[in-house]
């Protein structure tokens, strides 16, 4: 009983490692969440922990960026990955590889696109805007808003149109005239 839990731990350990390879995007702790029970692969806190084993084991790294948290899988874990991948099964491995390249635009878009508000002591609010691609930042904004509503407003436009807006802003910069 003690050796095949402990071997369950280990293929649920190796599941998240190929679930965040097989990604190939960093993830956010609520995607990783929607692949692991839309697939029904363990439970929510079985899952935390053992995210949280393999960030302490080096295996993975796990950031914040603008109020969330990423996960990566690092070179180590693509290693420890290929030492054991023929413990998961193939049909698994099908299952899950079709699942996240169904979904893979969505996460992709959301790991790429970021916005959120904050509220000042001013009573302004400050709208923090990003736009990231896979090989890093290629877009990011502060801006100051007068308010509540307008700030959603402008974080829900920045989430469906990121892409078209950097292109205007850009093109409206490359228009003004430097003296």
């Amino acid at each position: 009983m003690i050796h095949r839990d402990t071997e369950e731990l280990a293929e649920n350990k190796l599941l998240l490692l190929y679930i965040l390879s097989e990604a190939g995007i960093p993830l956010s702790k609520n995607q990783v969440t929607q692949v692991v029970l839309e697939n029904s692969l363990m439970n929510y806190f079985s899952m935390q922990q053992f995210l949280a084993e393999l960030v302490q084991k080096g295996l993975v790294v796990c950031y914040e960026d603008m109020g969330r948290h990423f996960y990566r899988i690092q070179r180590h874990g693509d290693e420890v990955l290929g030492l054991f991948l023929g413990r998961i099964p193939d049909a698994l491995k099908k299952s899950l590889h079709q699942y996240l390249a169904d979904k893979g635009m969505l996460m992709k878009r959301e790991s790429s696109v970021q916005s959120s508000y904050l509220a000042e002591s001013s009573g302004a609010y400050s709208v923090y805007l990003k736009l990231t691609r896979e090989d890093g930042t290629s877009f990011e904004m502060k801006v100051p808003i007068p308010s509540e509503k307008n700030a959603k407003k402008i974080c829900a436009n920045w989430n469906e149109n990121a892409p078209d807006l950097c292109r205007e802003i850009v093109r409206l910069l490359e228009e003004q005239d430097i003296h």
